[in-house]
């Protein structure tokens, strides 16, 4: 993942993004954040009411020295602040609350949007990348409408509020201290541009340390059994001094929003106490207007000092919100057709007409392949690495589409149907024996999960899994762990097949099950798969040839083509492809 696939430069969705997000949100939470802004808007106002106090603190209260004007201002601190304290929490916790909705809503729109996508779509990004983008792209929203908020709701409220004070009390000066203002924009907004790439760099930085770390810890066994331990430290270690040097840059640039603003506001402080200093002693003006003056500038600091930092931290979000935006407008290559109809008929002869297919242009994997899996038949399908016997499956499950010819069930083409109903009628045994980080009763009960527990424990019965499962200590109910790394091949397998067993599905795919096991685990799990494909139509792929002999027909698959079918003793007997596989694995030269 390059920084240009984060956001570029002059990305014209930027401020779009920010109008689409406002619009999403604005139609969900308008009134809460109608009362936070009112909220927001009685905090202004209590820091404008205590610039403005001032002027009687000064004028009646220590010049005057009058008793009511000392017992009123006293109380109107005590109600301003009263106010000022309860406004303050109730914005916090609207906004506090709207910022979780919209982060649980994004992160939900998000994994919808990851579950619809295209097979070929997820596996060209790494998990790490798919997880950080994620958290990051949902977390930006609420950043970034927080931001927003607070900005027009405290930070330009109170500002507005101060200014009035001090157009009131000097106009003339008002109107020379507001020339700082466009000036401090002008220097911040340069900080901006040079914060997104610093900004677009971290999310690069971050997802490969996320991605070092996940391969650290998958393949940790290799990593010790190669002594590996130096090389991915010093790997990592490179990574995160990277990433350490860009936040620095980061911070450095965001600091400097602050000199800038404390100069222009040292200089707007300076000039106000000359000029309203000299009025006092020279023209004999009431210090009580030059004190709520110069109260209003000091309390306008703050907030202006957010503002001009505001910039810095929009960039941060404006990328995480490109993000989002990419990851929820982006189109699945396979969807159903708008006049898709459920499949009639899962339990017909499924048919290859005419099927290429290639996944990298001009590298084909099948080539015009016309095969027919008979209903309720075991087909293997055999050949070397790379002949396509993987690929059939993927194109029958609807994973990707041929670039030419149709695939058909029961004489009706799966392009036409709906993909639930089409994999709702087939059970998948693949040879890695993925089991979710669950339990084993919630790794089985995939397969069907209304299921109950009877039923549950039938199709562990006919895998004969029941044994072992019952043997361990929470039984159903122990955790199976990541990777479930606590399980031997054999026992991951048949709680794979467990799960197919529960599914009942007519349409049986095997790939390879049996791949990843030793020759008497395969051996016990054979008849286990055979109990397994009786009375259905069941695809088996397999390299050894021991697993397929007593298959209804073998296919035999050579440069993505069928290069020669039938029964084992009849291609034994023609002495082609499938003769020779099997000479080699039984060591008849």
């Amino acid at each position: 993942m390059t920084p240009a696939k984060i956001a570029r430069e002059d990305d014209p969705h930027r401020w779009g993004d920010l109008k689409r997000l406002l619009t999403e949100t604005g139609r969900l939470y308008i009134w809460r954040y109608a009362v936070a802004l009112v909220l927001l808007g009685v905090v202004s106002a209590t820091t404008a009411a205590t610039a403005w106090l001032m002027k009687d603190v000064i004028n009646e209260v220590f010049i005057a020295k009058s008793q009511s004007a000392l017992i009123f201002v006293a109380v109107a601190v005590l109600v301003i602040y009263l106010a000022r304290g309860a406004a303050s929490y109730g914005q916090g916790v609207i906004l506090t609350k709207i910022g979780n909705s919209i982060v649980a809503n994004g992160q939900e729109r998000l994994t919808k949007k990851l579950l619809q996508d295209d097979v070929a779509s997820v596996l060209s990004r790494t998990s790490s990348e798919i997880v950080q983008k994620q958290v990051m792209a949902a977390d930006s929203a609420r950043q970034l409408l927080l931001l927003f908020v607070t900005i027009i709701g405290r930070d330009v409220l109170t500002l507005l509020g101060l200014i009035g004070v001090m157009l009131v009390q000097d106009p003339l000066v008002s109107s020379v201290v507001l020339l700082a203002l466009p000036i401090a924009a002008v220097l911040v907004g340069r900080l901006g541009k040079r914060m997104r790439g610093v900004v677009r760099r971290q999310v690069v930085l971050g997802v490969s340390l996320a991605d070092q770390l996940r391969q650290v810890i998958q393949g940790f066994r290799i990593v010790k059994a190669f002594g590996m331990e130096a090389k991915m430290g010093a790997r990592l270690a490179e990574t995160i001094e990277e990433q350490r040097r860009n936040n620095d840059r980061g911070a450095v640039l965001h600091a400097r929003s602050q000199p800038i603003v404390e100069t222009l506001a040292g200089v707007a402080v300076a000039l106000v106490i000359l000029y309203g200093g000299w009025r006092v002693i020279g023209e004999g003006a009431t210090p009580g207007a030059f004190f709520s003056f110069i109260t209003a500038l000091l309390l306008a600091y703050d907030p202006a000092r957010r503002l001009a930092g505001a910039r810095v931290q929009m960039e941060q979000g404006l990328t995480g919100l490109r993000i989002f935006y990419e990851m929820i407008d982006a189109k699945p290559a396979v969807v159903d057709r708008p006049d898709a109809l459920p499949l009639a008929d899962p339990r017909g002869a499924v048919r290859y007409d005419n099927v290429s297919f290639a996944y990298v242009a001009g590298q084909p994997i099948l080539g015009r392949l016309d095969l027919v899996i008979e209903a309720g038949k075991t087909t293997a399908i055999v050949g070397a690495s790379g002949s396509g016997k993987s690929t059939l499956l993927s194109l029958l499950l609807r994973f990707w589409h041929p670039q030419t010819g149709a695939i058909t069930i029961g004489g009706q083409d799966i392009e036409s149907v709906t993909a639930e109903s089409l994999r709702a009628g087939m059970a998948y045994v693949g040879q890695d024996s993925f089991l979710f980080d669950g339990t084993i009763r919630e790794n089985i009960l995939v397969g069907a999960p209304g299921a109950d527990q009877a039923a549950i424990e039938a199709a562990a019965r006919a895998a004969q899994a029941h044994d072992f499962i019952a043997e361990l200590p929470e039984g159903y109910e122990t955790p199976v762990g990541e990777l479930a790394s606590r399980f031997s091949g054999g026992q991951k397998q048949r709680i794979a097949i467990a799960r197919a067993f529960l599914r009942n599905a007519p349409l049986l795919l095997l790939d390879e099950p049996t791949a990843a096991l030793d020759a008497q685990s395969e051996e016990a799990l054979r008849q286990t798969l055979a109990d397994l494909a009786e009375g259905r139509t069941t695809i088996l792929l397999a390299h050894r040839l021991a697993s397929v002999m007593r298959a209804d027909k073998i296919v035999a698959l050579e440069n993505g083509r069928v290069v020669e079918e039938g029964t084992h003793a009849e291609l034994l007997a023609a002495g082609g492809l499938y003769a020779r596989l099997y000479r080699m694995q039984v060591g008849e030269g």
